[in-house]
């Protein structure tokens, strides 16, 4: 009932962006704000994101499912004038997301290559279960497009799921961070996170959210980019399980610059070589 949902986020707001982490999906919400007195139909929803963000039909009718099953945002649709309109009603508490099903047709798709994507055996040659998981969890900021999906064996799936477990206290932290495509920016971002949460950054998480769109071999590097952005943190060692294992600590930021972060970069140490080459002349 109405009644039982908290107040919507207002569109670009610290709260959605704390509830929504993917930007697709902001846009579908953001949109289903806008036309809240007067609600869209799917025609509509589909044309707009698909000029805004490049979606096709099928990932507008996902992703407009996944506001109420994945974020638990009410999106109703009622009979108005003779044409099926979608509404934005109210938000359940966001904390406990419901998980999608997966069609039978995504499923086949995702198990097409008959290895796991993790260890790399087979079921004819090895006798294993696959299981389709998301690479992303749905809880920090994935989805069920098949870009975020993947074939595990049970035994590795079962392995990643106890490690995410064992640092889901952080999900709110690496969900600020998982929407953004560039790992520069994930790694900020979650740095950030940490900082306003007045914690230090485990190293341990900040090489989940780099790796979270593609493997990083070298996350460090990342980390050490950001310097020529006018990025500062510091480095704290404890001792944990026997190990010694690293935390950070921002201390300065600047804002994300425009274009690619990576070129960005690129083209300051450029700069800077040219600059420490010049004054040595």
């Amino acid at each position: 009932m109405i009644a039982d949902f908290l107040l919507l986020p207002q569109p670009g707001s610290p709260e959605l962006y704390d509830l929504i982490a993917s930007d697709q999906h902001r846009v579908l919400y953001n949109f289903l704000h806008d036309r809240k007195d007067d609600p869209p139909t799917m025609v509509e929803i589909r044309a707009h994101a698909a000029t805004v963000a490049g979606a096709s039909r099928s990932q507008t009718d996902r992703r407009v499912r996944d506001l109420r099953d994945v974020y638990g945002i009410e999106v109703s649709c009622r009979r108005i004038n003779g044409k099926s309109k979608y509404i934005l009603e109210g938000l359940r508490d966001p904390s406990v997301p419901r998980r999608i099903a997966i069609s039978r047709r995504l499923r086949a798709q995702v198990l097409l290559s008959q290895r796991c994507a993790q260890c790399g055996k087979t079921p004819n040659d090895d006798a294993i279960k696959l299981e389709v998981d998301h690479k992303l969890p749905l809880t920090w900021g994935g989805d069920s497009d098949i870009d975020n999906l993947q074939a595990l064996c049970h035994e590795c799936n079962n392995g990643k799921r106890d490690y995410f477990t064992s640092i889901d206290q952080h999900a709110d932290k690496m969900r600020a961070a998982a929407s953004w495509l560039e790992p520069h920016k994930r790694i900020g971002e979650a740095l950030k996170a940490f900082e306003a949460a007045g914690e230090l950054a485990p190293s341990q998480i900040i090489a989940v959210v780099a790796c979270m769109h593609q493997f990083q071999e070298d996350w460090q590097k990342r980390m050490r980019e950001l310097k020529e952005l006018g990025w500062q943190y510091r480095v704290h060692y404890r001792y944990e399980d026997g190990r010694k294992r690293s935390h950070y600590e921002l201390t300065a930021w600047t804002p994300w610059p425009h274009g690619d972060i990576a070129a960005e970069i690129r083209r300051r140490e450029r700069a800077r070589k040219a600059d420490k080459k010049s004054a040595s002349s």
